[in-house]
């Protein structure tokens, strides 16, 4: 399967395609606990083609895709903030998960941020996503603080977590 799989920049000629991703992967990440009319309203509000399309627009934000023969399988999200890279997503379809791949990302990350001479790495994560929590702590990311994430009526806590590069 890994000489299919590729890393690539995503541009506009990806948003279909970055919609859907992101859609289905919320949705497998997030809907255990969650009511289902919040989270309806939230994927039709909140990860529309048109707010990907200003989020690839911003200068401080790549998109970078994985693909499985050319088909968009999972992407992350990065952001330049003054001393970090933030990773304000890691989305993988279920089917793709705990095969090394968000390992790939982790890593272009890691590379991303050098390029960009950051000292840190920094993301959030649902507390209730234990597997990811503890693939993050296995690559030396430490708990600095939390963030609320509403979701309906919900408030989900996230914890923030750092990586010294």
């Amino acid at each position: 399967m890994n000489n299919q799989i590729t890393l690539e920049y995503l541009d506009y000629d990806d948003l279909d395609a970055l919609q859907v991703v992101s859609v289905v992967s919320f949705y497998e990440s997030f809907i255990d606990g969650a009511d289902p009319l919040d989270m309806q309203v939230y994927l039709q509000t909140q990860l529309t083609t048109e707010i990907l399309s200003v989020e690839l627009a911003q200068p401080t934000s790549k998109f970078i895709g994985i693909k499985d023969h050319q088909i968009l399988i999972g992407y992350m999200k990065v952001n330049d903030e003054k001393d970090a890279i933030e990773i304000q997503r890691i989305y993988l379809l279920k089917d793709y998960q705990n095969k090394g791949l968000g390992q790939r990302l982790l890593d272009e990350a890691n590379r991303y941020a050098k390029t960009k001479q950051k000292r840190y790495l920094r993301l959030t994560v649902y507390e209730k996503n234990h597997a990811a929590i503890r693939f993050y702590e296995r690559h030396g990311f430490k708990k600095i603080g939390i963030k609320h994430f509403p979701l309906g009526k919900q408030d989900r806590i996230c914890p923030i977590l750092e990586k010294e590069i």
